[in-house]
């Protein structure tokens, strides 16, 4: 294989066809993927109408590594001339089905691994982050991602939600009106649902609705570890769910809560966890919008488009609104951690207000112990041209088109870094890039993008700090 080092890489992206995603063409998802360069893996029309397209994966998880290829014609020609079995390990004359292009890719963290080695000669290499586009048709399960140190505990004791030994906060940035349930609300706000709500209030019980009334800053995590604790484990009528959701119905002038509340029994019936509409904090945010999730953070996505970045990993603790395994007895293990911080344990939300680099290009970056990494959004809008070196030291770039037109023009400028040769695809045409396309790109790149369509371009790029 050829390792000389390029300052792009075109990224073949995972799709995840999960049951709460979009449907067919509606999905964005859907687009993306059909939009790239993927068609050759894709099955026929009917197929995809009646496909959900719930998240799009960009990274080098081991459950979905993603693959790269060159953008170098000459390089991605020569090797394409070569048989299979010559061109990279994996590929068999007796695979017929294997297309020859699928021969010269490689995986996407040995190629990361050389970009980092371009500025670090010793140190850890490897993609550590996990880029995703989502496409929320149905709410998704309530669910918790634990700590650096129960993440490696559960790993090793082999706990069937748990893919790896890491951490798993993540944060995700709206590129819809997005809906979603995020950490524990304040004790007032839930008492007030419970007065208004009789069914809810006798699903607390008034044993402990009586020490909500008369909390302090010694008492704030066990009593939140006792409502969890009682809503999840209690043996609860359904009856008595019925009769919150109809008291809810009756209501007028619904307020976001009561909505997620109205929906989640939509999609779950009289499960009892969707009460935690009225015990998380519900959130609706616009386009551009971004919050943070941190470990051990009960939390549920509700409906709309977001591109989400996280550590590299696929752990979760999964505690109701779902059909798979649910594993309260570690849920409440986790949120006995969180317990512990006194009054920090009420898990307000965690917004994230971007930094504006220029008025084209903005960085997303949570303010948290757990957090390596950071969102770039590059928005160039009709008419104009914009010219940016996309530096943050010495990480690369994963990056993912999600809106553009036929009358974008994309270049970039030849690099040279530390005296090491890193070359480019060919700079005189413009970059094949068109909607749906991720690439690889290498710190300190320039890219030159002129924007004669009628509509905005659009990319979001995922990087390591």
């Amino acid at each position: 294989m050829d390792e000389t080092l390029e300052c792009l890489y075109r990224i073949t992206p995972i799709v995840r066809n999960y049951d709460w995603g979009v449907q067919g063409p509606s999905s964005l998802v859907c687009r993306l993927y059909l939009h790239g360069e993927n068609t050759s893996s894709l099955p026929n029309l009917k197929d995809i109408e009646s496909t959900p397209y719930a998240e799009l994966w960009i990274g080098d998880h081991d459950s979905a590594p993603c693959k790269l290829s060159s953008l170098r014609k000459n390089h991605a020609e020569s090797i394409i001339d070569h048989s299979c079995k010559e061109a990279t390990d994996g590929c068999t004359k007796d695979n017929d089905a294997v297309d020859a292009k699928e021969c010269y890719k490689e995986r996407l963290g040995t190629v990361y691994s050389r970009m980092q080695k371009v500025f670090l000669d010793n140190g850890p290499v490897g993609c550590k982050i996990l880029f995703k586009v989502l496409a929320i048709a149905k709410p998704l399960s309530l669910q918790v991602h634990p700590d650096p140190e129960n993440a490696l505990r559960l790993f090793k004791a082999k706990h069937p939600g748990i893919a790896d030994g890491q951490a798993k906060p993540e944060m995700s940035v709206a590129l819809s009106p997005f809906r979603a349930m995020c950490g524990l609300r304040p004790i007032t706000e839930i008492l007030s649902y419970a007065a208004k709500y009789p069914p809810f209030a006798k699903m607390i019980s008034e044993d402990l609705l009586s020490d909500m009334r008369h909390i302090d800053e010694e008492s704030i995590g066990p009593i939140y570890f006792r409502l969890c604790k009682t809503i999840l484990t209690a043996q609860s009528d359904s009856d008595l769910v019925d009769h919150l959701v109809e008291a809810v119905k009756l209501t007028t002038d619904h307020d976001l809560s009561e909505e997620v509340f109205l929906l989640l029994n939509k999609h779950y019936g009289t499960d009892v966890s969707i009460t935690f509409a009225f015990i998380l904090n519900c959130i609706g945010v616009q386009p551009g919008d971004a919050f943070f999730i941190p470990p051990n953070t009960l939390h549920s996505y509700i409906s709309g488009n977001c591109v989400e970045l996280m550590n590299n990993s696929d752990n979760v603790i999964r505690c109701g609104l779902t059909s798979k395994a649910t594993d309260t007895k570690t849920f409440l293990e986790l949120i006995g951690v969180e317990m512990c911080k006194g009054s920090r344990f009420p898990q307000s939300i965690m917004y994230v207000h971007p930094v504006i680099i220029s008025p084209y290009v903005k960085i997303y970056q949570p303010s948290h112990s757990t957090c390596n990494f950071s969102v770039w959004s590059l928005i160039v809008p009709a008419g104009t041209q914009v010219s940016h070196c996309f530096d943050n030291g010495h990480k690369p770039f994963l990056c993912l088109i999600v809106d553009t037109n036929p009358m974008v023009e994309i270049r970039h400028h030849p690099t040279c870094i530390n005296g090491k040769k890193i070359i480019s695809a060919e700079t005189s045409e413009p970059l094949p890039f068109v909607l749906g396309d991720a690439f690889l790109m290498h710190p300190k790149l320039t890219l030159d993008v002129s924007n004669s369509g009628a509509s905005d371009f659009v990319m979001y790029l995922g990087t390591e700090i």
